[in-house]
């Protein structure tokens, strides 16, 4: 594979910029780009339509709070984290989050990469680079699709009843 140097610039980014669940996701980095090494994704979330709490089997994730606030519950213990606050969440460690401000801004990151290619998976191109218009709870079929593909990247103990919006 021919490696190569990937930008992401303002006049680009809407070109990486998807619509899912709710929320406004930029891929500043993929697994393409870094040889599988990582993923870099910057997220913009509504209040309420965080994912269900989780558990990874195959990836690490990190999170940086550029904006707002997080309530994470990790193995039971809670922890708030607001603009400047990082946390690094282990595979296998139950956890989830709360988004307490109206939005939160963050950066994930998951190593090695390869969920982002859920989130490509169940979202669609962003048309601006601004949160989607509320479209209403997923339907059957998204959750069904939620549901294999939840098997397919690894990911256990997630309550699919729980997710509360889609863009698709």
């Amino acid at each position: 594979m021919e490696r190569q140097i990937v930008y992401l610039t303002e006049e680009n980014n809407l070109e990486r910029a998807r619509w899912y669940m709710g929320g406004f996701l930029t891929f500043i980095a993929t697994g393409e780009d870094t040889d599988g090494k990582y993923a870099l994704i910057e997220t913009i979330m509504r209040k309420g339509l965080e994912p269900p709490g989780h558990t990874h089997t195959r990836e690490d994730e990190s999170f940086y709070v550029l904006e707002g606030e997080m309530l994470f519950t990790v193995d039971g213990k809670e922890t708030l984290l607001k603009a400047g606050d990082h946390i690094y969440l282990p595979k296998d460690i139950p956890h989830g989050f709360k988004i307490q401000t109206d939005t939160a801004k963050y950066l994930l990151q998951v190593a090695p990469a390869g969920l982002e290619e859920m989130f490509i998976e169940v979202s669609r191109p962003a048309e601006k680079p601004e949160l989607p218009p509320l479209s209403g709870p997923p339907s059957p079929e998204i959750i069904k699709l939620l549901g294999e593909l939840t098997v397919k990247y690894g990911i256990k103990n997630l309550d699919h009843a729980q997710i509360k919006a889609a863009n698709i």
